[in-house]
């Protein structure tokens, strides 16, 4: 269902409303002036990572990346377009369409380990906390700090403009990892700067037959399916070799590094396999 069927508006329209409402809460709020100046520039930010060696890269197929040090609220931006063409390549993957397979399957690590507050420290979010937070405290540069690499995780959902933002396959998820630009030891109390070092995307295949699957729908995989064949991204009645047996959920992921400052080709992640 289109997300203007849902809530009476598009994806746009919500965008463009919460940039206001940043804005209105900086007038009406004590010291929120600067987080609504946050959003503001986040979101100019984003716009122009998007756009930007656009063509060159297209023309030339070679991803090429700025090698200045970055924010970490740059970060994000930074990987936008990677994601973008990462996130097209998840859609063959949900649409059962994709040229490469998994090299081989793992079983989930089994056991849990307590941290101090009682949470599991094997859960994947166990120490994930919100990007305003982490800024607060571990953006400036100090002596003896350890907070040297950070990854940021974000839920992608690929929506097509053309049919009011409908939503293209399911949602995935994109962690990009950085790793901290060196700091001279008399230029302490600076912010911080990070080069991107790889990202990878993830999602589920779920065929243990449970009704509601907010990750792997029969519909996520058709709409998939539809906009993959419609821009001649895929071949209609093309399926992968992978074949999953009835019971069985899966993790899928793909990743992609930086080397010499150029985004490597993506290369498939051996599936992780659940039984219920």
């Amino acid at each position: 269902m289109p997300l203007d069927e849902l809530l009476g508006k598009t994806a746009e329209q919500i965008a463009f409303e919460g940039i206001a409402s940043a804005i209105i809460q900086g007038r009406n709020k004590e010291g929120a002036s600067s987080s609504a100046a946050r959003t503001i520039a986040a979101v100019k930010t984003m716009a122009t990572a998007m756009s930007a060696g656009r063509k060159e890269r297209i023309s030339t197929g070679i991803w090429n990346v700025n090698e200045n040090p970055l924010t970490a609220e740059e970060v994000l931006a930074f990987s936008l377009q990677k994601i973008e063409v990462m996130a097209i390549e998840a859609l063959k993957i949900q649409a059962e369409m994709a040229e490469e397979d998994a090299p081989f399957d793992v079983s989930p690590l089994t056991g849990k380990a307590r941290t101090d507050s009682g949470n599991d420290q094997n859960h994947p979010l166990a120490s994930t906390i919100p990007l305003e937070d982490w800024i607060k405290k571990y953006s400036l540069a100090s002596p003896g700090d350890q907070a040297n690499h950070f990854g940021i995780a974000v839920v992608v959902q690929l929506r097509d403009p053309i049919r009011r933002y409908e939503a293209v396959g399911g949602p995935v998820v994109a962690v990009v990892l950085a790793t901290q630009s060196g700091i001279e030891e008399n230029n302490y109390n600076e912010e911080k700067k990070f080069k991107v070092t790889s990202l990878h995307i993830g999602g589920m295949n779920g065929k243990s037959g449970r009704k509601r699957n907010l990750w792997d729908s029969e519909r996520q995989r058709l709409t998939a399916t539809q906009w993959l064949v419609a821009y001649g991204l895929g071949k209609a009645g093309k399926k992968g070799k992978h074949v999953l047996s009835k019971g069985q959920d899966l993790l899928w992921s793909f990743s992609s590094r930086i080397m010499a400052d150029m985004w490597l080709k993506p290369m498939r992640n051996p599936d992780v396999k659940f039984t219920r």
